[in-house]
């Protein structure tokens, strides 16, 4: 007898994409529910999400410490601390005001006062793109609402590991004038074709890139890898640089700012990485609460040491 033929699987760059229809069910589930409840019920999962996570000392907990611990070293322990427990309760709140924004499209309701509005149409009456990015800070779920409510916009974003998850999220964030392009080669030509138009687009520049496609600069004190597409993006399309930044106030709403980051697009990757790490430090260091410190951005080491996150 012959042994059967065993089909491999095909090598995938990081994680492989997998089918999980019962795990996204339950997600859009959930997120069904809260779309139908009142705020309470949003402020009160919140909470429960915090305190569990600094109690049973969960991942989302120990990474918000590991990084605070690395980059706020200015602060006191105790505080750092206080910063892990609100972020993660800002991160709980932002589940259940995803979930009015996708299932009911209710994105206005949390818009509070816009600065920088008009800077970035002038801009586009010049016929020149504008091209936004950004960090996760705030809710940027609301900036992108924000964004394709006024403007033809243009998202890249990472794929989630579930495939259904995928058409969940574009479903979501495409309720307006939004299209979501994928980062890859045909997502990056899409943008710079767009800008060239003059229209508007957005990468969010503090996840972690593969090795090949970023440079290592201080982050918030500590060196972390940082993408170059941001700037091969704007250098081919001649396009203008702004951050956005969706920052809650004291009636619960959020603030859109949008500011100019007047860097030459022409520099070195070294020099140009570290200035759009700058903006977007500057903003979370006004706003640590509300920065998500919970997401691993320094797993990739320069000397090629072991992944902090697993000592």
């Amino acid at each position: 007898m012959t042994e059967p033929e065993v089909k491999k699987k095909p090598k995938t760059k990081g994680k492989a994409i997998q089918s999980d229809p019962l795990k996204v069910k339950v997600i859009c589930t959930l997120m069904s529910f809260f779309a139908a409840m009142p705020s309470f019920v949003g402020s009160g999962f919140a909470k429960l999400f915090a305190m569990c996570s600094r109690l049973f000392k969960t991942r989302a907990y120990s990474t918000s410490m590991m990084n605070l611990n690395l980059c706020l070293l200015d602060k006191a322990p105790s505080e750092r601390k206080r910063i892990a427990y609100e972020s993660l309760k800002h991160t709980g709140k932002l589940f259940f005001e995803a979930s009015k924004i996708w299932r009911k499209c209710q994105g206005e309701r949390f818009i509070g006062s816009v600065k920088g509005e008009d800077k970035v149409r002038d801009c586009l009456e010049q016929g020149k793109g504008v091209l936004i990015t950004g960090a996760h800070i705030g809710n940027w779920e609301v900036a992108l609402y924000y964004l394709g409510s006024r403007f033809p916009f243009h998202c890249m974003y990472r794929p989630p590991r579930q495939k259904e998850m995928d058409e969940v999220i574009n479903v979501g964030r495409c309720q307006n004038d939004t299209t979501m392009v994928k980062g890859d080669s045909r997502g990056v030509m899409h943008l710079i074709k767009v800008l060239k138009n003059g229209e508007v687009a957005a990468v969010l520049s503090d996840q972690e890139p593969g090795r090949r496609a970023g440079v290592f600069v201080p982050f918030c004190g500590k060196d972390a890898l940082t993408m170059t597409i941001v700037q091969r993006i704007q250098q081919k399309s001649g396009s203008d640089l702004f951050q956005i930044a969706a920052i809650k106030n004291e009636h619960g709403l959020y603030d859109i700012h949008l500011i100019p980051i007047d860097i030459d697009s022409e520099q070195d990757e070294v020099s140009y990485a570290r200035d759009v790490n700058g903006h977007l430090e500057a903003v979370i260091r006004q706003n640590p609460e509300q920065y998500q410190w919970s997401y691993k951005r320094f797993k990739t080491t320069a000397c090629g040491g072991p992944n902090p996150y697993q000592q």
